[in-house]
């Protein structure tokens, strides 16, 4: 093994805990193991001849042969690692421990601001502990995310699990995502759990994010106004935000080479027809940076809202936003009411707080 400096394109926030809830097998050996061994299979067209464990600034590499890597080691502790090969653009996130680990990963070609790029994916791993604790809070968040005080039961089942497992490196990932990504809980119940981690065990980009991420709810979290900005639309006139004074408003963070963006359109538009006719916009910001790409995305998908362009990416900068899909729902008086709300959640707020004009 050989240590190394990876390049910044490997490195993101960690991977997005619940787009991740299918990714984790609870088949758990339950033998002491001194090293771990990981077996990987990759679908899709590759050329790469060789495959890379990265963690603790340590590398490996092995070759590649039919599709199929296998790792060997040991490591002193859990440790938040990363599995990728060099034509892919990112490197996906995973728990690494001393066990008999496996896991199916795909390879993927999208366009991304006018160019073709390698995308990796983990679709399933098997074998570890680490699994196992990520498939409890995974479940538990999948069946009751939908219920009225769900952010009560989760800040219970968060208070016993951080205590459980305090030294796990998911624990610190669970909270980054929701003081940065997803923020159900307030910052006074985030700083309770935050208290219970070993935050020696933690990552550093999971407290840093957690950090930032407190940090932006004071300054953009629910009950606070909105960022005032202006950007231009696809004819490059400058629409200001204050031209939505009155109205409601959901701020939609997208962009047109990101998948998950472009799956939650129709839900956007069924949306806007729901509630047309009373005091209700949405307020699309791409954050393309090829121009026609983004006007492209905009005539496939039907987009019939006022679309802006953030394409130097600054509001996206200044709010602290580190991946989109990224919405905010805004009251009629310039005030957050949601954050990264799902098409459910903002309908019901909606017929809630809306009436016909």
């Amino acid at each position: 093994m050989i240590k190394i400096q990876l390049k910044p394109i490997k490195w993101a926030l960690s991977f997005s805990i619940l787009a991740a809830a299918t990714l984790y097998s609870q088949n758990t050996s339950k033998n002491n193991f001194k090293m771990y061994k990981i077996h990987g299979s990759i679908k899709g067209d590759i050329t790469d001849n060789f495959a890379y464990l990265y963690y603790n600034n340590v590398e490996d590499s092995v070759k590649i042969v039919n599709n199929n890597f296998d790792f060997k080691g040991a490591s002193n502790d859990t440790v938040s690692a990363q599995v990728y090969i060099k034509s892919a653009e990112n490197a996906p996130q995973f728990y690494l421990e001393n066990n008999n680990i496996d896991m199916q990963i795909s390879v993927n070609k999208v366009n991304k601001d006018g160019k073709s790029v390698e995308t990796m994916h983990i679709d399933e791993i098997k074998g570890s502990r680490s699994s196992q604790i990520q498939s409890e809070y995974l479940n538990f968040y999948k069946l009751n995310s939908g219920k009225k005080d769900f952010n009560k039961l989760l800040y219970s089942k968060l208070t016993v699990f951080l205590k459980k497992h305090r030294s796990h490196p998911f624990s610190g990932a669970i909270l980054a995502e929701l003081a940065m990504v997803n923020p159900v809980l307030n910052k006074k119940e985030l700083n309770s759990l935050y208290s219970l981690l070993d935050l020696s065990k933690q990552t550093e980009p999971d407290l840093k994010f957690f950090k930032k991420g407190m940090d932006r709810l004071g300054t953009y979290g629910v009950g606070k106004p909105f960022i005032d900005f202006a950007l231009p639309d696809q004819n490059g006139s400058l629409v200001d935000f204050s031209t939505f004074n009155g109205k409601f408003v959901l701020i939609d963070f997208w962009a047109s080479w990101c998948g998950p963006c472009r799956k939650k359109s129709p839900e956007l538009i069924a949306l806007k027809k729901q509630f047309a006719g009373v005091n209700f916009e949405i307020v699309g910001i791409s954050i393309d940076k090829n121009k026609e790409q983004w006007t492209a995305a905009i005539a496939k998908d039907k987009l019939d809202w006022a679309n802006l362009l953030d394409q130097e990416q600054k509001i996206k900068a200044n709010i602290g936003i580190e991946n989109i899909p990224y919405n905010y729902l805004i009251d009629d008086k310039g005030i957050i009411i949601g954050i990264n709300l799902s098409a459910a959640e903002i309908e019901k707020i909606l017929s809630a707080n809306t009436k016909k004009t």
